[in-house]
């Protein structure tokens, strides 16, 4: 396999908007995989400007790993977790992320009041992905 051909396998990566592409010919393995505009678990989340932050601004909970996002209690439940508008404490639990048959469970960091639920229920996310936004508790 010759550079050309390299460049031909990543240029069809490109085209039809693959995130991988592995091929093994004979001997030869070739592995390509996009670059990605959002932050993944190899690279370090952005560090927020801090200094122009209002006091009253929210708090984002971020998934910890990959997987699907459950707010209902139990499948085909209307008993969810937390709804918009509730009231949270630090360490409660908000959600869960099943990976593998294993249901981790998403605990709120911060106490106050949830303002925006960012993830539907049984949807994918990926890791540091925001799921909830919190307007945090005035001391």
């Amino acid at each position: 396999m010759d550079i050309e051909e390299v460049r031909a396998y990543a240029k069809l990566l490109n085209e039809e908007n693959l995130k991988v592409l592995s091929i093994k010919d004979g001997g030869f393995k070739i592995h390509l995989e996009a670059q990605s505009t959002e932050a993944t678990g190899a690279q370090a989340p952005p560090v927020p400007d801090t200094s122009s932050e209002k006091p009253d601004a929210s708090h984002t909970v971020n998934a910890r790993q990959v997987g699907t996002f459950f707010i209902e209690k139990e499948e085909n439940s209307d008993e969810t977790f937390v709804s918009v508008g509730d009231s949270v404490s630090e360490g409660d639990t908000i959600g869960v992320i099943e990976a593998m048959k294993v249901f981790n469970e998403v605990k709120s960091d911060v106490s106050g009041t949830v303002e925006e639920i960012l993830v539907g229920n049984g949807e994918s996310v990926e890791y540091d992905q925001p799921l909830f936004s919190i307007k945090p508790k005035e001391d």
